[in-house]
């Protein structure tokens, strides 16, 4: 049985756990009031939110057995507070996504990242031992040579990693000469994998290497899983833990993606925003799974404000897709010339030695943002601007990302 709320089908365990989470969170559905009602009526809420809850010194710490800790997209601390069956719960789940990405119990997964004060990276070895297969956590501070031969060594068939993370590695492979042919699975997360990127990593490991990806933030947890059918940017929902909802849908179903964790009860996570623009896909997976599934569509709310104007920064990455370059040879950054207009430039190898692919670069340039190209008319923004791009211009994120935008002007 399922409840219909704002063109979402709420199953009846679903409601259960979603008016038991309310209760527990002191916001208990009032007598007279329906379920669809009062679900309306509760905030939504964002990582700021999260944050401002305060160090893990609150009331609810007494009962809490694990700490996590991240700064994430708000460069601020955001503490999780959890108790061990919920972590188990979490993990469980997560393993599911990795089974359905590939992973199996003859597996050797090598896992990127060290856990450390209170950090949430051991979460994944648990996730992984659902899968049965043999964890090789390799962490991330050694350098690319020795991480090749750890991998070479214990014979290692899965990559468990992010794919700003690939890059160093890759490069060596590509300057070396060599090839990792005991690969047959990359599982990604934390970024999206772009196609050039993809097409490029794939040319280093085993014949036929297959791509997937899982889907979570560290304030949710694991919300999303790759099937063996499932486009790049299409995940299933675990819809056993979160319940989803896009909001303020556009004409084509594109939104806001706002998740519940419902095994979070000790420091809940009610109607928070992913930071991510979603719509939901219409249809059954080829892959048997009744859990639904999302198209991702970049990030909410980024944006930018020069000439006067706001600008999505979405368009970018859209900008660095159809040209197709690699995504340690992108980078977009806004400078103000001499002449006090603001300017692009856009670094990359590729373009800065090929005249046509600068010429395709500038069509794209307004046809991706036509404000961008109605200013440039204007003469408010200068025209785009090439030039090269080093590694150590190549810059990451405190989370270990690729940035693809950087506004210089200040």
């Amino acid at each position: 049985m399922s409840t219909r709320l704002d063109g979402l089908d709420v199953s009846d365990s679903q409601r259960e756990r979603l008016v038991a989470l309310l209760e527990g969170a002191g916001r208990a559905i009032p007598a007279g009031v329906g379920f669809a009602e009062a679900w309306s009526r509760v905030p939504i809420s964002d990582s700021q939110d999260h944050s401002s809850d305060g160090a893990p010194t609150s009331t609810r710490a007494e009962n809490a057995r694990i700490f996590f800790s991240s700064g994430g997209s708000t460069g601020s601390p955001k503490f999780t507070l959890l108790e061990f069956p919920e972590v188990l719960e979490n993990s469980r789940v997560h393993g599911k996504g990795y089974r359905s990405a590939g992973i199996a119990p003859d597996d050797v997964v090598a896992t990127w990242g060290i856990p450390g004060i209170m950090s949430s990276e051991f979460t994944a070895y648990l996730a992984l031992a659902e899968t049965g297969c043999r964890i090789l956590p390799i962490g991330n501070s050694i350098d690319a040579a020795s991480l090749i031969e750890v991998i070479r060594e214990f014979r290692t068939t899965v990559l468990l990693v992010m794919p700003s993370n690939l890059n160093p590695m890759i490069s060596l492979l590509r300057e070396r000469g060599e090839t990792i042919d005991s690969i047959r699975l990359v599982v990604t997360g934390g970024e999206p994998l772009l196609a050039a990127d993809k097409e490029r990593y794939s040319r280093f490991f085993g014949r036929g290497a297959t791509f997937r990806s899982v889907f979570q933030t560290s304030d949710t947890g694991t919300i999303g899983y790759q099937c063996a059918y499932s486009d790049p940017r299409e995940y299933h929902v675990h819809e056993e833990l979160q319940f989803v909802e896009i909001l303020n849908a556009d004409g084509g179903g594109v939104g806001e993606l706002v998740t519940t964790n419902m095994g979070r009860r000790l420091r809940p996570v009610i109607r928070q925003r992913s930071g991510d623009l979603a719509r939901f896909l219409d249809g059954d997976c080829a892959c048997g799974s009744a859990d639904r599934r999302i198209q991702l569509h970049g990030r909410y709310g980024r944006f930018v404000k020069f000439g006067g104007e706001k600008f999505d920064l979405n368009w970018i990455v859209g900008l660095k897709e159809k040209l197709g370059i690699q995504s340690d040879d992108f980078q977009m950054s806004l400078e103000r010339d001499e002449g006090a207009r603001d300017r692009f430039l856009l670094r990359s190898n590729l373009v800065v030695g090929d005249e046509a692919l600068q010429r395709r670069a500038v069509e794209l340039f307004g046809e991706l943002s036509e404000k961008v190209a109605v200013q440039i008319e204007r003469g408010v923004v200068g025209p785009v601007r090439f030039g090269g791009l080093s590694e150590s211009d190549v810059r990451l994120s405190s989370t270990g990302k690729i940035q693809y935008f950087i506004d210089g002007r200040a």
